[in-house]
């Protein structure tokens, strides 16, 4: 199996968002549409003393890969960083349970099963985990959740809504970048 070229950009990203402070966060200067879209599936939380939430939702409109867009247009892939303070500065990894995942109707989603996941997807899940373990000495934790997309499209109007730690975290689209009708 071969794993798309944007697969290791994608792990490092999303490690990216989930340990950079707000200080490491800048303004995007003259963004494209495409930048803006990128931008707006990538949503951290910072909850003060208990830590923060990173939620990236691979969506077709921001991934440069043909073969990776197809599959994602039939998908909603999401991955969730959950991280707290620990003594010393570090972070501490917790394991991601509990999300739900609906449209903007309030319908769930149907989470596909690790054994009947598509092997490109599997493979950039390997290579996100991968590099995060190497990157966090092994301490960081990744939760992967697919769903079957259902009535969500990155690029029609609608809602994704994720339910975690009694939160519900949306994504409204169209999503920036997608063409005008």
């Amino acid at each position: 199996m071969r794993v798309p070229v944007v697969a290791p950009l994608i792990g490092l990203g999303l490690i990216a968002a989930a340990l950079l402070g707000p200080a490491a966060q800048a303004r995007l200067w003259k963004p494209t549409p495409e930048q803006l879209g990128a931008d707006y599936v990538s949503l951290v939380h910072i909850k003060g003393t208990d830590g923060r939430v990173a939620i990236n939702w691979l969506a077709s409109s921001v991934i440069p890969s043909p073969a990776l867009k197809q599959i994602l247009e039939k998908y909603v892939v999401l991955s969730i960083v959950r991280t707290r303070p620990a003594t010393g500065g570090g972070a501490t990894w917790d394991e991601v349970q509990g999300v739900q995942v609906s449209d903007g109707n309030g319908q769930p989603l149907k989470e596909v099963p690790a054994d009947s996941r598509p092997p490109t997807l599997v493979g950039v899940i390997a290579t996100s985990e991968a590099a995060l373990r190497q990157s966090t000495q092994g301490q960081g934790k990744i939760y992967w959740g697919i769903w079957e997309a259902g009535s969500i499209s990155a690029c029609q109007k609608g809602k994704l809504v994720v339910n975690y730690e009694g939160e519900a975290y949306s994504f409204d689209t169209p999503l920036p970048g997608c063409a005008k009708p």
